[in-house]
């Protein structure tokens, strides 16, 4: 008789944890997205400005020569087709 308690006894048991309801725990929430800053914006390019002095290009073209001194700027142009100088101030 006790082994058919203990039986029983077992039995009950097993049913009263089998029909146990488990609580899932949810997930935590997934992490906002960060959102990026902006990139900085590209500096713009520094002006180029021309340097004082001279030059001189020869070529099948012909000749031309420059000259700037500060706000000054003179250009001679010769070629076998047309002549132009130009004098800027």
């Amino acid at each position: 008789m006790k082994k058919i308690v203990f039986a029983l006894g077992v039995m009950s048991m097993m049913a009263i944890i089998s029909c146990k309801k488990d609580t899932t725990v949810p997930p935590p929430p997934p992490p906002e997205p960060v959102a990026a800053p902006a990139p900085p914006p590209v500096p713009a390019a520094p002006e180029v400005e021309e340097e004082d002095g001279t030059s001189v290009s020869i070529g099948k073209d012909g000749l031309d020569v420059s000259t700037k001194d500060g706000d000054k700027k003179t250009t001679v142009k010769v070629s076998g087709e047309d002549s132009k100088i130009e004098i800027k101030k």
